[in-house]
């Protein structure tokens, strides 16, 4: 008898383990795939469309990388915009796409005091940005910012916008720009600010550098680049 009664209360405690394994097993596998971190795929989708910048100056008689910034694919024609002064002074500019390919480009516009610029290269299969207007971005909207920070390329930072408007003045031009807490860094200038759809909104051009401040980091509305 005592050994049945062992028995019977091993069968249930073995049937009351299985059961909350199942009830746990459901309960993980009916959670919405919305609810993932969706940073990873907006990644992926823009990631194509973000480009290194490098700008090349003759020193002696040799053209040297003078400086490295970001940039956008625009269409399938080749056209990328990025920030002025990224290819300020270039004696050369070279492309690097994604997949590691160079192109040699062509700056076929510039506006300093918006600091933007449009190169050209010619390649196939490009992959260009979608778009969104910035008058439809809300504080607190979730922001991804991709580029080339510090020279390490397709840098992937994310936050909120902060404001999306924010008026600045910079030598007698007054400038309305979005301000994000996303990490904006040398080397990120011309690379894509884009919302939760992977649609760009803005041109990451700028962050206040002081002794405590963070986290103020000021791209360009696209808004500005569709009149460029």
């Amino acid at each position: 008898m005592r050994r049945g009664k062992e028995w019977t209360a091993f069968l249930f405690g073995l049937f009351g383990v299985l059961l909350g394994a199942l009830i746990v097993y459901q309960t993980f596998s009916q959670i919405p795939q919305s609810l993932n971190w969706p940073v990873v795929s907006i990644a992926k989708k823009v990631d194509p469309s973000v480009v290194i910048v490098l700008n090349k100056q003759k020193d002696s008689t040799q053209l040297q990388t003078k400086g490295i910034g970001s940039g956008v694919i625009l269409n399938r024609q080749g056209d990328i915009v990025t920030n002025y002064h990224v290819v300020a002074n270039a004696n050369a500019l070279v492309v690097v796409l994604s997949n590691g390919k160079r192109y040699h480009a062509q700056l076929i516009g510039e506006d300093a005091p918006t600091d933007l610029a449009v190169l050209r290269i010619h390649a196939s299969h490009l992959r260009p940005i979608a778009f969104a207007s910035s008058r439809t971005i809300e504080p607190g909207e979730l922001v991804v910012a991709i580029g080339n920070a510090l020279g390490l390329s397709h840098t992937v930072t994310t936050g909120v916008i902060s404001a999306k408007d924010r008026v600045m003045f910079r030598d007698g031009w007054e400038y309305h720009l979005i301000q994000t807490d996303a990490a904006i860094n040398p080397g990120n200038s011309g690379g894509a600010l884009v919302n939760s759809q992977g649609q760009l909104i803005g041109i990451n051009a700028s962050k206040i550098a002081q002794t405590g401040v963070e986290g103020i980091g000021l791209p360009i509305a696209h808004l500005v680049i569709i009149a460029v």
